[in-house]
């Protein structure tokens, strides 16, 4: 994410002065006045999300913001496909256009460095912003931004397309309906559909696991919160993608070895585990995977066991019939085309529901929330300790 012109935008930012419990509100999108819309960054994930607010019907994009001339040549582009005006362009600086009167909320795909700036700058000049999973880097810059977003009532909501994939949201109406019996846990990787074959580039800050499914599905929040968060290196099963040794092809492959694993406990003794990193030599992908009193479900080869149900209770039977049985129905007629990657559509959507909505139940203690994991697991890994984990709410903050 944000790859194409982060060297470029951090070296100019000097000068810049939830039908079901899991699951949220997009199933009938709003209907109300078009939400009107700037961008402030433009990389390759902005544009992805640009490409579908340019479709959307409830969206009038008005603006974007980039330093690099080729991410908005590509960007005008999209304008140009999608039969739209040309947005006014702010080549230096994001504050003129925050200074816009005419502007209800600001979508944020700058380097993740620049995000807290930027989106505090954002929500005191009125703005909603949607924003990639990185909040800040620190405790008290999470806090100043639930602060912000209490004082303003402004939205900010975390842009986490892959928590909208199709089966893990099959999987929660799956838990929702109790087939899983109690959750206990739930084992958050790296999506494994995608897995490279090779590192590509530089490492990513970004978060390998799809925090808000996990959150969600463990029913996270002020009446469960988290409370404590360690680092656990430890020997597990994960995926590789290999290619066939006669057709070469790629295929996923499982091996064995030490994975580190962030693992938080909620208040009411849940575990939820999530993959730290890809992996040191080759991409790998630990999967997800639900566990209940009752059964579990897991993503990797898509399985599922259930107490009860079974002849025998060490049997694991295909899960295609249950996502089938169990999928989510999605309302995305509010689009006028759908481009690829559905679940950007979905997130999208969800941020333009909470934006057309009065501020009485604020998205910014759930992405501080997730978006703390990362900091805290640094520290924890820093001093081989068990950290206690902040509460983000209203009654805390």
């Amino acid at each position: 994410m944000h790859t194409t012109s982060r060297r470029h935008f951090l070296k100019n930012a000097a000068i810049l002065s939830p039908v079901l419990t899991f699951l949220p509100s997009y199933l009938t999108a709003g209907t109300g006045s078009r939400l009107r819309t700037g961008f402030i960054g433009l990389g390759p994930w902005g544009q992805q999300y640009l490409a579908h607010a340019l479709q959307h019907k409830d969206v009038d994009v008005r603006a974007i913001c980039d330093t690099d001339p080729a991410a908005i040549r590509q960007s005008l582009h999209l304008f140009s496909e999608a039969g739209y005006s040309r947005p006014e362009i702010f080549k230096n600086s994001y504050s003129d256009l925050l200074s816009r009167k005419d502007i209800d909320a600001v979508i944020i795909a700058a380097p993740w460095q620049l995000h807290y700036e930027i989106a505090k700058a954002a929500m005191l000049a009125g703005k909603h912003v949607a924003c990639g999973a990185i909040m800040g880097t620190t405790l008290e810059e999470h806090k100043d931004i639930v602060r912000i977003s209490e004082q303003t009532g402004c939205q900010y909501f975390t842009l986490e397309e892959d928590s909208y994939r199709s089966d893990l949201q099959a999987a929660a109406n799956m838990a929702k309906a109790g087939l899983f019996g109690e959750l206990q846990a739930v084992r958050a990787g790296a999506r494994y559909d995608v897995l490279p074959a090779v590192h590509e580039g530089e490492a990513a800050p970004y978060p390998v696991y799809p925090a808000l499914a996990a959150t969600r599905m463990l029913g996270v929040g002020k009446d469960n919160p988290f409370v404590s968060l360690e680092i656990v290196k430890q020997t597990q099963t994960f995926a590789v993608n290999k290619p066939h040794a006669k057709t070469g092809e790629a295929r996923l492959m499982y091996q064995s070895g030490e994975v580190s694993t962030i693992r938080l406990t909620t208040k009411q003794g849940q575990v939820l585990s999530l993959q730290m990193d890809r992996g040191q030599r080759q991409p790998v992908s630990t999967g997800f995977r639900i566990t209940g009193t009752a059964g579990s479900w897991v993503d990797t080869f898509n399985s599922i066991y259930l107490k009860n149900q079974l002849t025998c209770n060490q049997l694991w039977n295909a899960g295609k019939p249950y996502i089938k049985e169990y999928a989510q129905p999605t309302d995305t007629r509010r689009y006028k085309r759908l481009t690829a990657n559905k679940e950007c559509a979905l997130a999208l959507q969800e941020f333009i529901d909470l934006a057309n909505q009065p501020a009485e139940a604020l998205s910014v203690y759930t992405a501080a929330t997730n978006s703390m994991i990362g900091p805290l697991a640094a520290l924890s890994a820093q001093h081989n300790h068990t950290m206690n984990f902040p509460e983000f709410s209203n009654s805390t903050i």
